[in-house]
């Protein structure tokens, strides 16, 4: 009964658009699925949503102490003012029939940035609404850095856009979408970043939150430094993003095959360019959530989804990879299933007894596998370390490891872990987390989707446990195999320290998921594992990448540091 009742006030808590989606998809799952498996998927949810509201206070807290305030938006201003790199920023806007009172709220916070070298072309892609034309020429007229273009009719996202970025003077473009809204220190931020020194990033992104229909701040989506293995995933980057006007223009700019997913598309041609892809751990941009918005509900845009999806394929084909795009779960989630040329023999590595070989053969549907109980004695191109304490939950477990494994550039690769009792165990290591390293998530609901999916989505992490990594034997050769001497999660880390060191990564893949046979305490680092790590990679152990400075470092669910 509390149960019905905490699911009663969570849906009456939600907007009124919310309410009508949840009944949608609540009808759709008692058609397909049945009462039962509605009903468990209603306490999920309710368990979800309960955890989102405390993170959203928690969020109202951390925007207390870190939204900058008038006095610290001045002192930005005059230190932005004497700064010896001042770049132009041209921010590219297409606009359709927009509601006059959500261009005027972005248009404020354009006009409210701290930073003054800015110009912002607005293109009217052939709008018909005459409140929205009106409200673009009183745009056009408060300001000499704003200027809009109109196209004589509607002719898409893509082609819109690369009007104004036909007309951007600007060292770097930004993105801003007509419906949202920009921090007042979103511009000085990126380009006190391009102020640091050393050579400059071609693309800089930010974090973001979303904004609910009363202005409240919800949602923050506290992101990792560059993961290219996550951005082949999901569109992660999205916003506040900049890149160098110079080389989107060499690239072509936008492409009207891939509209509502044409920033997606445009990332995907820059990382194959860009000399660096820069991440500033701030929230800088707001997501207005409107009953068609993404910011609102993924699936309020199945075209996005679909033409990310292509945008994916053509990056494949484009770059001769052999493999195929699937569905990964919610709309904009995406596997990439890797067609191997050739079956490598892996070298299954640690104290196997002959039953436990027999029956991780009969549940392995890949063909090439031997064991052995030592590196030395190991005759595979790919070694994998792999604890008998682990079963697999599917026939295709080793494929998806090696699939990944012989991707350029990674040095290992680790699966989903869980325990007896179906709760997830391992999904990677986070270095610093409670101590020098930690497993995220450990203990809840298998069918957790982790911090904006990250459980369900292949991405590059800075370690996994030994107790399932899979390594080429050339990254063996060249920085030396896992410690032995160390427990599973200690030598992971140590291992991917050394990975990364040699410009290496490491990747996570959900597709290859190991349940433990019998219960057992959840594997850790020890005192001593500790002291020895410290020892041998001192300060690399506080900093995790992949891991953003405003999360918590004492909790395990990804919740906002306060």
């Amino acid at each position: 009964m509390s149960g019905l009742v905490a699911a009663w006030r969570t849906f009456w808590s939600r907007t009124r658009h919310d309410r009508r989606r949840l009944v949608r998809s609540a009808w759709t799952t008692v058609r397909e699925h049945g009462v039962g498996h509605a009903l468990r998927r209603a306490r999920q949810s309710v368990a979800l949503a309960t955890n989102r509201d405390a993170e959203n206070q928690r969020y109202t807290e951390w925007c207390r102490v870190h939204t900058p305030d008038g006095p610290v938006l001045a002192r930005l201003r005059a230190q932005a003012a004497e700064w010896p790199y001042r770049p132009l920023i041209s921010i590219l806007t297409p606009v359709y029939n927009t509601d006059p009172r959500l261009l005027d709220a972005c248009a404020a916070s354009v006009l409210a940035q701290i930073y003054d070298r800015w110009e912002w072309h607005i293109a009217d892609d052939g709008s018909t609404n005459g409140a929205t034309v009106e409200a673009l020429s009183r745009l056009a007229a408060r300001d000499r850095r704003i200027s809009v273009h109109r196209l004589p009719h509607n002719a898409g996202i893509s082609t819109a856009t690369n009007v104004a970025l036909t007309a951007a003077r600007g060292d770097y473009i930004a993105l801003l979408d007509h419906d949202d809204a920009l921090l007042p220190h979103a511009a000085a931020r990126m380009v006190e970043h391009l102020n640091r020194g050393g050579e400059r990033p071609d693309v800089m992104y930010s974090d973001e939150d979303k904004l609910e229909e009363d202005g409240t701040r919800t949602d923050a989506y506290f992101k990792p430094d560059w993961s290219p293995d996550l951005f082949l995933s999901n569109m992660y980057a999205c916003h506040w993003l900049l890149a160098r006007r110079s080389l989107v223009q060499e690239l072509g700019g936008f492409r009207s095959a891939f509209d509502f997913s044409q920033d997606y598309d445009l990332v995907l041609r820059l990382m194959e360019r860009a000399n660096r892809i820069d991440h500033i751990p701030d929230v800088l941009y707001h997501w207005r959530k409107a009953p068609q918005s993404t910011a609102s509900a993924g699936s309020a845009k199945p075209a996005a989804h679909q033409a990310g999806r292509r945008a994916l394929q053509d990056y494949l084909d484009r770059n001769a990879i052999p493999g195929r795009v699937e569905d990964a779960g919610p709309p904009g989630f995406f596997r990439l299933v890797f067609t191997l040329a050739r079956t490598p023999l892996v070298t299954i590595l640690g104290d196997w007894q002959m039953r436990d070989r027999e029956r991780l053969r009969a549940a392995t549907d890949y063909p090439e596998v031997e064991f052995a109980a030592t590196v030395e004695r190991a005759a595979g191109e790919l070694l994998l370390f792999l604890s008998p304490a682990y079963a697999p939950t599917s026939r295709d477990w080793l494929h998806a490891l090696v699939q990944v494994a012989l991707r350029p550039g990674v040095g290992a690769v680790g699966g989903k872990l869980l325990g007896a009792d179906d709760t997830v165990e391992h999904i990677g290591l986070v270095l610093g987390l409670v101590g020098v390293a930690a497993r995220p998530l450990a203990g809840t609901p298998s069918s957790h989707p982790g911090y904006f999916g990250n459980a369900l989505l292949m991405r590059t992490v800075s370690a996994v446990t030994a107790d399932c990594l899979l390594t080429p034997r050339v990254a063996v050769e060249r920085v030396g195999p896992p410690d032995a001497s160390l427990g599973g999660d200690a030598a992971g880390v140590d291992y991917g320290l050394r990975l990364a060191k040699h410009g290496l990564r490491v990747v996570f893949t959900p597709w290859s998921a190991l349940r433990r046979r019998d219960p057992a305490p959840l594997p850790g680092i020890s005192a001593a594992e500790a002291e020895r790590l410290h020892a041998a990679w001192g300060s690399a152990l506080d900093r995790d990448p992949f891991y953003n400075v405003n999360l918590s470092r004492e909790a395990l669910d990804f919740r906002v540091a306060v």
